[in-house]
This record gives structure tokens, C-alpha cells and sequence, in this order.
């Protein structure tokens, strides 16, 4: 069964980008580098291999809570190696402890051995400097408490997914596995991972430029290729004419027709694949190879809800054909 999960990210920016992921500490994930969508794709990909042996009375820890928000309070420490001055950030989560009374817990996104618990908002600052001279005040070296602190850079994120994490039955013994068997085991295809370019997920993180709409050609795609069940299209023109800047454009209204813009979750979205017929037969060198990785495209698209686009259909009558030999 698959769940949809909305996980708090702290992202800090200094030369590289860091992401901490506001999870119980024994199943954190971080990962640093360059790039928001491929540091987005590879926490997601973190987050599900956890949720895959979190226990199901744990997976709601998983969830951040309405409300929550970073903030940075100033503190001015002195410890063993000198005075510590900055802002320290703290995560506020309001969540609800019986029926009618709510209360905040309040940590450090960084060290999560770090953390109160209060009702009156008014109080955090008080606490937050109570909290930095409690842990850093035998601190020797201040220098150790620079990466702890707020450099002005640094922001709350929240990554939106679904994921089939461990339910009750995985508990049962006849649905236990075997460790070894499961290690063994292949990973999921990614063939469309390999050939072809996500241009859903491009479009999603603005790395793709908009022209302006053009009618009626929107809306007759948005009709042929719009509700569960898309149809097959051909778009023809000239070269220059604006082909690719309508599919784009298109794109952008699929995303706001799958309800992206509200739940942020681009695995409850169709996801246009950009596949070229040079891409697929790459490699390709015995007779039914290429028809082989067509069947995986072909099912892998079906089972992710991808819509192909093929940017060369015109060739694909000569694709293989060289000075050597004429079959295709």
C-alpha cells in the first residue's frame, strides 16, 4: 500500500548544500552536494529505503506537523574555548498531546540530543539560551560550534513523496523474510532512469523556460493527452515553428491538472519521459536487443504513469542504418 509523506528538510547553503532530514534519529538521512533536483531525488530515495524498516507506530514521526517553522535565536554562550556569539536555528513543532492542549517541541535540526518542550511561544528565546549553555559551556574549542550555528543561509524545505513503507502484516512471521535473500535480490529497473530525461520533474524545479501560450494548439493537447487515460499525439511543424516550447507548456498545465502546486508530491503526478530513438538502441548490437529494452520501457512507463515523448519519431524508420549495412 502506498502512503503519501510530506518530510521537513533543513537546508543549509555554504559552498555546497546540506540537507538534514527532520526524522527520529535513528533513521536520519543527510546528504550534501550541488543541485536542488538531484539532492531532492536522492533524499526522497533515502527516505524510502528507511521507511522501508520503520515500524508503522513510528512512520507518523515521518510526517511534519501543520505549523511548524525555523527560527534563529541570538545567543551569547561563554565556554571553556571563549564566548560563543550567533544565532542558533531551532525547529518549532506544535503537536498535540491530548485532545484540547497543544505543545511545542523545540530542537536543534542538527543535534537532535538538543531539544525542550514548551507551551507559551514567549518562553523560546529564554530557552534557547539555557539550552546552548547547558551543552556548549565545556566546549574547548569553539571553533566545533561554527557548523551548529545560523549562517543566515539556511531554510526550512519540505520534500513530498510516496512510499510503500513496513505495514503490520510485514510483522507477521509468514510475511518475515529472509535478510539474505532480500540483499541479494536485484533492484528495480530504472531503464527510463537511464535513457530518457524526466522532463515532468524539470518543469517542477523551473529549470525548463515557458514561452506564451498558444491557441488553440493548448487546449487540444491539454484535451488529447489530459485525464487517466492519455491519448496518443503527434506534433508537427516545421523546425523553429515552437513544437518543443508547446510541450513544455503543456507539461506545466499537466502538473497543475494533477494537483501539484497543492500537495507537492510529483509521485501522485504523470511524468512525461523525453526518450530519443538513438538513446534506446545505444549499445544494442544482437538481433532483438532493442526490442527487449522497448518491452521495459514500454512496461516500466506503464507501471510509473509515464507518458513518452519521442523526439525523433520521424527517424525511427532508419535508426541502426550505416554505411556497412542498411537494415534497421
Amino acid at each position: 500500500m502506498r502512503v503519501h509523506f510530506s518530510v521537513g528538510i533543513y537546508l543549509k547553503k555554504d559552498a555546497e548544500e546540506e540537507w538534514t532530514a527532520l526524522v527520529p534519529a535513528r533513521y536520519g538521512a543527510y546528504i550534501s552536494g550541488t543541485g536542488e533536483s538531484k539532492l531532492r531525488e536522492r533524499m526522497i530515495e533515502r527516505l524510502r529505503d528507511n521507511l522501508r524498516r520503520v515500524p508503522p507506530v513510528e512512520q507518523e514521526l515521518f510526517q511534519l506537523p501543520v505549523g511548524t517553522e525555523l527560527v534563529r535565536m541570538p545567543i551569547d554562550v561563554k565556554s571553556k574555548g571563549g564566548s560563543i556569539h550567533g544565532h542558533m536555528p531551532l525547529i518549532v513543532e506544535p503537536r498535540w498531546t491530548s485532545e484540547h492542549s497543544q505543545r511545542l517541541f523545540v530542537y536543534h535540526p542538527q543535534r537532535r540530543d538538543m531539544w525542550f518542550v514548551t507551551e507559551d511561544r514567549a518562553d523560546i528565546p529564554s530557552l534557547a539560551v539555557l539550552l546552548a549553555r547547558e551543552h556548549w559551556t565545556d566546549v574547548e574549542d569553539e571553533t566545533e560550534i561554527e557548523d551548529l550555528l545560523s549562517n543566515g543561509k539556511d531554510r526550512l524545505v519540505t520534500v513530498a513523496f510516496s512510499a510503500e513503507p513496513m505495514s503490520l502484516l510485514d510483522l507477521l512471521p509468514s510475511r518475515k523474510k529472509d535478510n539474505r535473500a532480500a540483499a541479494s535480490a536485484p533492484r528495480p529497473d530504472r531503464v527510463l532512469h537511464d535513457l530518457a530525461v524526466d522532463e515532468t520533474q524539470r518543469a517542477a524545479s523551473g529549470s525548463v523556460r515557458l514561452g506564451v501560450p498558444r491557441s488553440p494548439y493548448r487546449e487540444r493537447l491539454a484535451y488529447l493527452l489530459g485525464g487517466q487515460r492519455p491519448r496518443s499525439a503527434a506534433v508537427i511543424g516545421p523546425p523553429g515553428a515552437g513544437k518543443t516550447m508547446l510541450i513544455h507548456q503543456w507539461i506545466a498545465d499537466r502538473l497543475v491538472e494533477d494537483g501539484y502546486p497543492i500537495h507537492k508530491n510529483l509521485d501522485r503526478c504523470f511524468h512525461v519521459w523525453r526518450l530519443s530513438g538513438k538513446r534506446l538502441i545505444a549499445g544494442m548490437s544482437y538481433l532483438g536487443q532493442w526490442e527487449e529494452r522497448c518491452l521495459a520501457v514500454l512496461d516500466e512507463a506503464r507501471k510509473k504513469k509515464g507518458i513518452l515523448w519521442l523526439e525523433d519519431l520521424h527517424l525511427f524508420g532508419r535508426l541502426g542504418q550505416s554505411r556497412q549495412s542498411e537494415r534497421s
